[in-house]
């Protein structure tokens, strides 16, 4: 099962990132994804990395090395996203998580 995210076009791009980021914070990090290693990375690690940069993109322009490491993080995330198909939940979590990180580096 897979969700969909959807913004009002009006909505600026500051604003997307800033309403599904606070949508997102009401999600519970998934159960079955502590101790979970998928693709090499460890789950809670990398959606720390990752959430951390957003966080930090919503209080301005990101340095060099948060945008790498957004562009590290998406990877990751595009590689363990196969290994997550048989988990809906963490499968639609880092989805999301992908999402707000791709925003966050357009930013």
């Amino acid at each position: 099962m897979r969700s969909c995210i959807i913004v009002r076009m009006s909505d600026t791009h500051d604003d997307q990132l800033a309403t599904l980021w606070q949508d997102f914070l009401d999600l519970p990090f998934p159960q079955s994804c502590y101790r979970r290693s998928a693709a090499g990375e460890d789950l809670v690690l990398l959606e720390s990395h990752l959430a951390g940069c957003v966080s930090a993109a919503l209080t301005g322009p990101l340095d060099q090395r948060r945008r790498e490491a957004l562009r590290t993080g998406m990877a990751s995330v595009d590689g363990l996203l196969p290994e997550l198909a048989d988990d809906p939940s963490a499968a639609d979590y880092f989805t999301r998580l992908r999402a707000l990180a791709e925003l966050a580096a357009a930013r």
